[in-house]
């Protein structure tokens, strides 16, 4: 099968360090970009999917559209996909930013490793700002579709970064892999009413977040049944119950929209420091994890001398 016609090519990259396996069974790489853009010397992540086998060109035009819409976001809580492409072994390989730090699924199990949960400042300001990111999305009529905690990344000053877009359509299309190593983090099939076949609305993104927010404050698995909903929501202060309540309980409404629930989240809680500090000590974290050493010193070193290693080309 040929190449996607989106991509003749991806940026030209040399190997830097293997990260394992991913949610979907992907093989994940840190690579250094040989192309430098405007921003200078930043490592980029390389995501390599198995597709499923017998797949017609037509049926993969989902997943080339989904990715291709995704190309251009643009935002501070937005990982940036550099490109993507198909090659004659049915091989999908993602190029997308490094994110330094942890997920938001990582953070959720070491603090309940220790018996102890994330605050409700730490909910509200994670909440509000992939909120800001959606918002963003959305204002460009891309909807990501599959929100969870193992695709929010928090960084070690509280910055929070929403990745993946464009990926949705592989629940169906992947040949899919439990991680070994995180099989808690592996994305469940979609429900009956949740399939890659159905419309995706921007309001379905917001309340994914408040199933995610809402299992973030709580350390239970937030159902969709109301009652369930309902029993979560009494644990929270009236603020973010009356937020997220709205959000997971009533109707969409016109004016839901992610830079509403932005502005609602960050009214709720004024975090600030208080966030950085709580991100600091998660239980393992501490400024830079081992990855995030590693791509500090590449990043000198790239600095300091010419980097001459063999473009590889996918």
């Amino acid at each position: 099968m040929s190449v996607l016609p989106f991509a003749s090519r991806l940026p030209a990259f040399a190997p830097l360090h293997p990260l394992g396996r991913g949610p979907l069974g992907e093989w994940v790489s840190l690579v250094w970009p040989l192309e430098q853009g405007p921003r200078g010397g930043y490592p980029l992540v390389v995501k390599t999917y198995l597709l499923a086998e017998g797949l017609e060109p037509e049926t993969r035009l989902v997943l080339e559209e989904a990715l291709t819409r995704a190309v251009p976001l643009r935002h501070p809580g937005i990982a940036r996909l550099h490109g993507f492409q198909v090659d004659t072994r049915d091989t999908l390989t993602v190029v997308s930013d490094y994110v330094p730090g942890c997920s938001l699924a990582t953070a959720r199990r070491r603090v309940a490793g220790r018996g102890a949960r994330l605050s409700e400042a730490f909910m509200c300001h994670v909440g509000a700002e992939v909120a800001g990111a959606l918002h963003a999305a959305h204002a460009t009529k891309v909807v990501h579709g599959d929100v969870r905690a193992n695709r929010i990344r928090l960084g070690p000053r509280g910055d929070v970064t929403l990745t993946d877009f464009g990926l949705r359509p592989a629940c169906r299309l992947l040949r899919r892999f439990a991680s070994p190593v995180r099989p808690e983090e592996v994305a469940p099939s979609p429900a009956a009413e949740d399939t890659v076949d159905a419309p995706l609305e921007a309001h379905a993104d917001l309340r994914a977040l408040g199933r995610v927010l809402l299992e973030l404050v709580t350390g239970r698995a937030a159902a969709s049944a109301p009652t369930e909903v309902e029993a979560g929501l009494r644990e929270l202060s009236p603020g973010p119950r009356e937020v997220l309540g709205r959000l997971l309980l009533e109707s969409p409404r016109e004016d839901d929209t992610g830079a509403r629930l932005q502005a609602e989240l960050r009214a709720c809680c004024h975090a600030g420091a208080e966030v950085v500090r709580e991100v600091a000590a998660l239980p393992g974290a501490g400024p830079l994890s081992p990855v995030d050493a590693y791509v500090g010193a590449a990043s000198m070193m790239a600095a300091s001398v010419s980097v001459r290693t063999p473009v590889l080309k996918s």
